[in-house]
């Protein structure tokens, strides 16, 4: 992801999206602030980026999956560092370590989220990443379980 981001790809290609899937995303805004600090010491060997590296982690071009194991003050660090269109939700189904299918309920029950962020996670972000579903309406199922 860095030597997409520090090659100009993204800058040369404004529709691709990046995504990192099963990683966690606890460590992502140190990343971020590390990645910042390295092409400001290497500008010399880098191309002319439009933007820190930490600002394409932002968006509207990257994404990345949460880790329910991480919890909720993780995820609220995360936001507060990269903003609230970078996460999505993951169940992280079929494997064994997964809390599906009770992953939807232990998002829900994270009270520091605002419904808007919850919205995102659950929702907005994937299908923005995931172009092809457009920006349709939050399905049935899951506006039920909201609220709940």
């Amino acid at each position: 992801m860095a030597a997409l981001i520090g090659a100009g790809v993204l800058d040369r290609h404004p529709r691709l999206r990046l995504t990192a899937l099963e990683c966690g995303h606890g460590w992502l805004a140190s990343w971020a602030a590390r990645l910042d600090e390295l092409a400001e010491m290497c500008r010399h060997t880098l191309p002319p980026l439009a933007r820190k590296p930490s600002e394409y982690i932002r968006g509207p071009q990257y994404f990345q999956s949460i880790q329910i194991y991480e919890g909720e003050r993780s995820l609220l660090h995360a936001i507060e560092s990269l903003g609230e269109d970078t996460l999505m939700f993951a169940t992280d189904y079929p494997h064994s370590e997964s809390w599906f299918p009770k992953s939807v309920e232990v998002v829900l029950g994270w009270r520091g989220i605002s419904e808007t962020v919850r919205r995102k996670l659950l929702w907005d972000n994937a299908a923005r990443c995931y172009a092809r579903l457009g920006t349709r309406p939050l399905p049935p199922l899951l506006d039920s379980l909201r609220r709940s």
